[in-house]
């Protein structure tokens, strides 16, 4: 029987492209690959995503990496990462249907730590009954110790858990440590109808 339904953040809770994010927030080509390989695809993001790195500590990093004119970009685009989330009324509202049904709501989500900066921006937060942040505990999702250590932070039985994510690879992970899941692939109304499925099961 579901009794907590889980939540990722970015592209779940909140709508999010980071190609588009990239596109709004630099000028030119150079400027984009300079974010895209060197800031988002380095293992200094990863590395602030697990905590080991803090915002300051992964600027100073990728900054040795890129030439000195870009510095700027880099300490902007990571200081302001997520500080301006577009709103997701149809997400609000689920949640608020989920949570007036009696259901527990948690966020499971990689986020580095500025999260506890831009996390009061995001309204959808506040329906969370509890919140498990990698950075916090040293673990990623898809890795199997990221959601057992969730599991245990809340005292959680995972087969009582349905888990929201819109990547595959944390959905099928989280369903090999016992829980229910559902990739998220962008409709709200699809995604109510199949939590609908799930209840009844």
């Amino acid at each position: 029987m579901i009794k907590n339904i889980v939540f990722d953040m970015g592209n779940v809770l909140t709508k999010y492209s980071m190609a588009e994010y990239i596109c709004r927030r630099t000028d030119t080509e150079e400027e984009r690959r300079i974010i895209k390989n060197e800031v988002c695809g380095s293992v200094e993001w990863i590395q602030m995503d697990r905590g080991i790195l803090t915002d300051e500590e992964g600027i100073a990093s990728i900054c040795k990496c890129v030439p000195k004119e870009y510095h700027s970009l880099v300490e902007r685009f990571i200081n302001e990462f997520r500080m301006e989330p577009e709103p997701n009324p149809p997400m609000e509202s689920l949640l608020r249907w989920l949570k007036d049904a009696g259901y527990d709501l948690y966020l499971l989500s990689n986020a580095a730590y500025r999260f506890h900066r831009f996390s009061k921006n995001i309204a959808s937060i506040s329906y969370m009954k509890g919140i498990w942040i990698s950075c916090e505990h040293g673990d990623l999702k898809p890795e199997r110790e990221a959601y057992l250590s969730f599991f245990e932070k809340f005292d959680l039985k995972p087969e009582e858990c349905l888990f929201i994510d819109d990547s595959a690879a944390n959905i099928e992970a989280a369903m090999r440590c016992g829980m229910q899941g559902i990739v998220f692939h962008g409709d709200v109304e699809e995604l109510e109808n199949k939590i609908k499925e799930q209840m009844f099961v």
